[in-house]
């Protein structure tokens, strides 16, 4: 997999393909709006066509509507590459184009990612990938060069686990935005707040990473946009659902995502939700 075609240049994808380039891969990359400046060490094309003569395609988009979308624009131009997409699709999107490229004689593996914009820049994400067992052996040494991937099983089961993994964490958010709010109103510091919880057994990504970098600084520039959480949580609760484990946890947590999005808007930071949490869209110092 010396050819590389990249695609979706987001905060994401622009601290993810630099990895790739070297050991004689050649990157090319391709998004809506030229990435300004232009990651180190890949090409760009402003033609999805361009990328057609690739031997592996990676997606790093919205959903798996606008996967599927590139996908079949590049099959109709002949593409011969083997896909893996890095987005937060939905399982049955993906089940779907894997018999699809299966159709095609190609391969096809689903391969999330959990660690945000600074993990992507230290090549250190979490990947989540689902597959076949040769096509997800085929993709590992790229894979790898972005992180740490785990073959979880067949396709749709990468998107499966990354959905789940964002309703464990959003629940893990809200709980821990509440508390912070609660402890700094009773009298309590919010960096007395994190010192304890985080060694205690209630420490989580979010007072862990989270409520220091993005939400006491008032920076809220996570990278992780609000909507995409809500995004994966309702996968996660429409998973959940079917496979009847539902329960008024995660509607709790669904519902407040939702209530937050429509007060905040689309452009929304997902650590923004602590201004709707403490009902101000531009709160005060918490020092």
């Amino acid at each position: 997999m010396t050819r590389i075609g990249f695609v979706g240049l987001g905060q994401m994808g622009r601290a993810m393909a630099p990895h790739l380039a070297g050991n004689g891969r050649q990157v090319t990359g391709h998004d809506l709006v030229r990435p300004d400046p232009l990651p180190a060490d890949i090409g760009f094309s402003e033609r999805l066509e361009d990328l057609a003569g690739s031997e592996v395609v990676i997606t790093m988009l919205p959903d798996g509507v606008a996967v599927r979308a590139v996908v079949e624009r590049l099959l109709d131009k002949g593409c011969t590459a083997a896909v893996i997409d890095m987005s937060s699709s939905h399982p049955d999107d993906s089940r779907a184009l894997a018999a699809l490229l299966a159709e095609h004689g190609l391969s096809f593996v689903d391969a999330p990612v959990s660690g945000g914009v600074s993990r992507a820049e230290a090549a250190g994400l979490m990947i989540m990938a689902g597959g076949t067992d040769a096509a997800v052996a085929a993709a590992m040494p790229v894979l790898s060069c972005m992180g740490r991937p785990v073959h979880l099983g067949p396709a749709g089961c990468g998107h499966a686990m990354k959905a789940l993994n964002n309703y464990v964490s959003a629940a893990g958010l809200i709980a821990s935005f509440q508390a912070v709010a609660t402890a700094r109103d009773f009298g309590i510091a919010p960096d007395r707040f994190l010192e304890v919880i985080n060694d205690a057994t209630g420490r989580n990504n979010t007072t862990e990473v989270k409520i220091d970098r993005f939400v006491l600084t008032e920076a809220f520039n996570s990278g992780f946009a609000l909507a995409l959480m809500e995004k994966d949580v309702t996968i996660a609760a429409d998973l959940m659902s079917d496979a009847g484990y539902d329960g008024p946890v995660s509607a709790a947590v669904l519902g407040y995502l939702r209530a937050g999005l429509a007060r905040l808007g689309a452009d929304a930071d997902h650590t923004e939700l602590f201004r709707y949490l403490t009902g101000e869209r531009h709160p005060p110092k918490l020092d």
